[in-house]
């Protein structure tokens, strides 16, 4: 009868102690919140295909000309 409870709480501590099933939730968890921002990034722009370009550009403008600004003060 113990050895028969030994195993069977050996067999349930193991499956307690066995990550890889949730490190591979993780990875697709992570995968679908990528795949949600590039969806919605790729929704934001349309059918423009320049408009990504001039967004980044326009932003690195801006962060550029606010660092030059905050030098000559």
């Amino acid at each position: 009868m113990k050895n028969g409870m030994r195993k069977m709480m050996e067999r349930f501590y193991g499956a307690l102690n066995n990550q890889k099933g949730a490190q591979s939730i993780e990875w697709i968890a992570l995968a679908a919140v990528v795949l949600a921002v590039l969806g919605a990034i790729a929704t934001y722009f349309g059918n423009d295909e320049t408009a990504v370009g001039k967004a980044v550009s326009g932003t690195l403008k801006d962060i550029i000309q606010h660092i030059g600004d905050k030098i000559t003060e």
